[in-house]
């Protein structure tokens, strides 16, 4: 936005919306329903801002879908493309985040997994953490309110970061039916997938085998697979398309 005014917008859409369809932006699939602040809070302390931030953030989006939640719950008369009257529910399917809006959507801390009870500690387990659930994250909630109050900031981030939560103390999620954040937090394509390979795999790769071997294998590619990379020197990749293979 201009004037030095910035805002995240909140976008919505249907899941029932075939892909190709929903990405083209002439069929406007995607309708902007707020814009939610961005604030500077005076408060001394940078953990204390940010968990204003993100209870405006959940307050915020609270208020905007609040009339989604009662159609979740009793449902709502909707007119489909053909003009007839469907009794229609509005359960939350997906919300397509990257991992710093993950995390403060399930309300959970940094260095902390917002699908999973694992955190950084746990991050390299064999095996899959149990989900987190909505009931496990209301749970602890509940149970940080009864040790110290909301608005009293400092002894109840104490409390939240016993349990590895960020300091939300009521979820926008928390009264939508059938919400569950380990289903619905979705991930982003460009963060999660694209700058994960390049910024993580692509990096583990190149110090694994060597740039010079990762530059060899590249070189070998099939050109009639129409095939075409751009390799700078010790295996820093600067380009990469594979159309065909």
């Amino acid at each position: 936005m201009t004037g030095n005014q910035v805002a995240h917008p909140l976008l919505i859409s249907l899941a029932n919306l075939d892909m190709d369809f929903r990405m083209k932006a002439s069929h406007h699939a995607f309708l902007l329903i707020a814009l939610l602040p961005i604030p500077k809070f005076l408060h001394c302390t940078k953990k204390i801002r940010g968990v204003l931030g993100n209870r405006l953030i959940h307050e915020c989006i609270d208020f905007v879908i609040e009339p989604l939640k009662k159609a979740a719950a009793i449902g709502i008369m909707m007119s489909d493309p053909l003009g007839s009257l469907r009794y229609c529910f509005t359960p939350l399917v997906s919300c397509i985040v990257d991992t710093p809006e993950s995390a403060v959507y399930a309300c959970v801390a940094g260095k902390t997994s917002s699908v999973t009870m694992a955190n950084f500690k746990q991050f390299g387990d064999s095996f899959q953490h149990e989900p987190r659930t909505a009931s496990t994250t209301l749970a602890q909630l509940q149970a940080i309110e009864s040790r110290a109050n909301p608005w009293d900031l400092p002894a109840y981030v104490r409390e939240a970061m016993k349990f590895r939560l960020n300091g939300v103390h009521r979820p926008f999620w928390r009264d939508w039916p059938l919400a569950e954040p380990s289903l619905f937090l979705t991930p982003e394509s460009l963060h999660h997938w694209h700058k994960m390979f390049w910024d993580h795999d692509a990096k583990w790769c190149i110090r694994a085998v060597g740039g010079e071997e990762i530059d060899f294998r590249f070189s070998i590619f099939d050109c009639s697979n129409s095939t075409s990379s751009s390799v700078s020197g010790r295996g820093t990749i600067a380009r990469l398309s594979i159309k065909n293979v």
